[in-house]
């Protein structure tokens, strides 16, 4: 049996050397997996943050380009007929103080 003795201990000290190198190498890994998920992430991120930037750029453009026409269009339609302008204008008023002294 001391055979048995004398192998069994240079053998449970390359495993145990084994399992320490292994420990080692998934702390590593889980390290880099880590690293990787961060980068993903912020570039996902970044990527939808551009997105959402892009679109609120287009909804601006979209609405500004709407308010312009709409006031070209009332501008042109006062040019037009000034006098029923002035009493819509006023009738409105009116009523708006009407609405809020109350």
């Amino acid at each position: 049996m001391s055979d048995l003795e004398s192998s069994t201990g240079p053998e449970a000290k390359r495993v145990a050397d084994d399992v320490a190198a292994l420990k080692q190498d998934v702390a590593a890994l889980i390290k880099q997996m880590k690293e990787v998920a961060m980068r993903e992430a912020n570039r996902f991120g970044q990527d939808t943050a551009d997105k959402l930037s892009g679109r609120a750029s287009d909804i601006y453009e979209t609405v500004s380009e709407t308010g312009r026409k709409s006031a070209d269009a009332v501008t042109a339609r006062v040019e037009e007929q000034p006098l029923s302008s002035l009493l819509i204008a006023f009738a409105a008023g009116f009523i708006f103080s009407k609405i809020l002294t109350r």
